[in-house]
C-alpha cells in the first residue's frame, strides 16, 4: 500500500442554486460544483445566475453576481513536519472544504439611469480627430 495519497476537493454551493462556478477565471461548472484542487491558498471566486421570476410566456429574468475571494486553508497533515509523517503513513487522507454564498441581485437600473451612464461614458471619449 502506499502512503500518503492526499485526495482534495472544493465543494462550492450558492443560493440561488445553479449558479455558474469560476475559480480563479475557470469555469468549474454550475452549483453545487465539486472540485478537485491541488493548492492551498487564496482563490479568486466568481459566481453568476439568472433566474426567470415571470412566466414562460412572458419571462422576468433576474441576474445574480458575486465576486469575492475565498482562503483554502491546510489541514495539519499537510503543514511542514506533519506532512513528512502523513506521507510515509499507509492512509488515504481526504480534505474536502465547502464553501457556501449567497449570491445578491444585480439590481436593475431604469432606463434613464442607463442613458445617465452613457451620457457620462461618452463625455470621457476624446473629442473626433484626437487620439
Amino acid at each position: 500500500m502506499l502512503g500518503g495519497c492526499v485526495e482534495r476537493s472544493i465543494t462550492v454551493v450558492t443560493s440561488p442554486p445553479g449558479a455558474k462556478v469560476y475559480l480563479n477565471d475557470v469555469e468549474q461548472g454550475t452549483s453545487p460544483a465539486k472540485v478537485p484542487f491541488e493548492w492551498y491558498g487564496v482563490y479568486d471566486v466568481r459566481l453568476r445566475a439568472t433566474k426567470n421570476i415571470g412566466t414562460p410566456e412572458h419571462p422576468k429574468l433576474v441576474y445574480y453576481y458575486l465576486h469575492t475571494h475565498k482562503t483554502a486553508h491546510a489541514p495539519w497533515f499537510q503543514w511542514i513536519g506533519p506532512d513528512l509523517i502523513a506521507s510515509i503513513l499507509p492512509m488515504h487522507f481526504k480534505d474536502d472544504k465547502v464553501w457556501a454564498f449567497i449570491i445578491p441581485q444585480v439590481p436593475e437600473d431604469s432606463a434613464s439611469q442607463l442613458i445617465k451612464n452613457a451620457n457620462e461614458l461618452k463625455a470621457q471619449l476624446p473629442p473626433p480627430g484626437k487620439h
